[in-house]
């Protein structure tokens, strides 16, 4: 999963994602599917913005000289056309054999206090702050059933979280706090739950 943030003083400016592939992309609406050569399959869906502009351009040919083994020709570009003066970008890219399935990504959101953007995919569930520089007082998710692991990225780094989790009528209700004890973040300030 890649989240980024992209903030301009004005509207109208562009910000986009761009991600470099090997070969030429087939795109559906918000979704990528590179095959290479041997079959295997990237698949990248775009969860955020909401109604993407997605294009792939072959970028060689604006390359002069192109480095020597270079196998990347193809980039894929992600905006929202609408050009708004900040913008959040959610990517999941699920890499497969020849002739596999997709596993289609939702987009969530945190649904009181700090506000955090994240998706669920298969059994897992992963959000990021909305703000990179915000504080973080709590938050509550609403996770769908089926899902059994959450990754909470940007706390604070090795420090300790309290997290309660509670049955909903159709998944679990997880509320995290800061706390003495509990759930404690890695290195990187991301604290995984499983249940």
């Amino acid at each position: 999963m890649i989240y980024d943030r992209a903030t301009s003083i004005h509207a109208g400016l562009f910000k986009r994602f761009n991600l470099c592939l090997v070969n030429n992309p087939a795109i559906n609406g918000s979704v990528a599917i590179e095959t290479l050569d041997s079959g295997q399959q990237m698949f990248v869906q775009t969860l955020l913005p909401r109604n993407p502009l997605v294009t792939a351009d072959y970028a060689v040919s604006n390359l002069n000289p192109v480095a020597e083994l270079e196998p990347t020709q193809f980039i894929l570009t992600v905006e929202d056309p609408a050009k708004p003066s900040d913008v959040r970008f959610l990517h999941v890219l699920q890499g497969a054999d020849r002739g596999a399935a997709m596993a289609p990504a939702t987009t969530l959101q945190s649904t009181s206090g700090t506000v955090f953007d994240g998706a669920v995919f298969g059994n897992t569930a992963v959000y990021f702050p909305v703000s990179g520089n915000g504080s973080f007082t709590e938050t509550t998710f609403s996770v769908p059933a089926g899902v059994n692991t959450l990754l909470v990225t940007g706390l604070t780094v090795k420090t300790s979280y309290s997290v309660r989790i509670q049955s909903g009528g159709s998944g679990n209700i997880i509320r995290i706090t800061p706390g003495t004890t509990g759930a404690i973040t890695d290195a990187a300030g991301v604290l995984r739950l499983t249940f």
